[in-house]
């Protein structure tokens, strides 16, 4: 497996694994892609596995690919699955103390106002509760700046804070919530501990990539998702 599909989906957990033929299934009831896809363990594995997998569990099939698959790559192209969402991730230190404006109330539950905020970028309440399931099996604060209109979540491994969740109302964007938010919450992970940070983010999402390239991360890997037609 990649290191850093590894270290992803340690941080994003689905909510069940099953390894066996040369693949590491995962699912979360279909709630986000990163939950709910295959990972390479073998890179001869059989495409036809991950189809089966995930067809029984009334799912689409997806599997998320790495730089130094793209053997895997050709052969879920063969089999008819599409390119969807390629990513980046982005990391930066975290060796000096960043200097957040503490405007975010940061808390080890996510509060109603977090879970609220889904609903502000169109996803709907039964979504919302999936990923505070997911967020639930790993150590994770939740950040709400203190207007009440952008979010986020910190989770925390060790020596390293993975910066996930991240929402602006659409009618607050453009006002620096989120990048309130993300300070604050860098300073809470520095703060115990955290020593390297890193997030993922859509390749073609422009002002996240604005903002985040702007708070000093950089790319050090990239992965996108097949996904077999419905």
């Amino acid at each position: 497996m990649h290191p850093w599909a590894a270290r992803v989906t340690r941080d994003w957990p689905p909510l069940r694994t099953e390894s066996r033929a040369g693949w590491r299934f995962g699912s979360a009831d279909g709630i986000t892609k990163r939950a709910n896809c295959a990972l390479v363990e073998d890179p001869d594995a059989d495409v036809a596995e991950v189809t089966a997998f995930y067809r029984a569990l009334g799912l689409r099939p997806c599997v998320q690919v790495w730089p130094g698959q793209e053997g895997v790559d050709a052969r879920l192209a063969a089999h008819g699955y599409a390119l969807v969402e390629p990513t980046l991730v982005l990391a930066r230190d975290l060796t000096e103390r960043p200097e957040g404006p503490g405007a975010t109330r940061i808390a080890d539950r996510p509060g109603e106002r977090w879970t609220e905020l889904f609903a502000a970028t169109g996803v709907d309440r039964s979504w919302a509760d999936g990923v505070v399931r997911i967020l639930g099996a790993v150590s994770a604060a939740y950040g709400v700046h203190e207007s009440g209109d952008g979010r986020g979540c910190a989770v925390v491994d060790g020596d390293s804070v993975a910066l996930c969740a991240m929402v602006t109302a659409p009618a607050a964007r453009g006002r620096g919530l989120a990048r309130h938010v993300m300070d604050d919450l860098l300073t809470w992970a520095h703060d115990r501990g955290a020593r390297h940070a890193y997030l993922c983010v859509v390749a073609d999402n422009a002002p996240a990539l604005r903002l985040y390239r702007g708070a000093g991360f950089t790319e050090v890997s990239r992965y996108h998702n097949r996904m077999l037609a419905d």
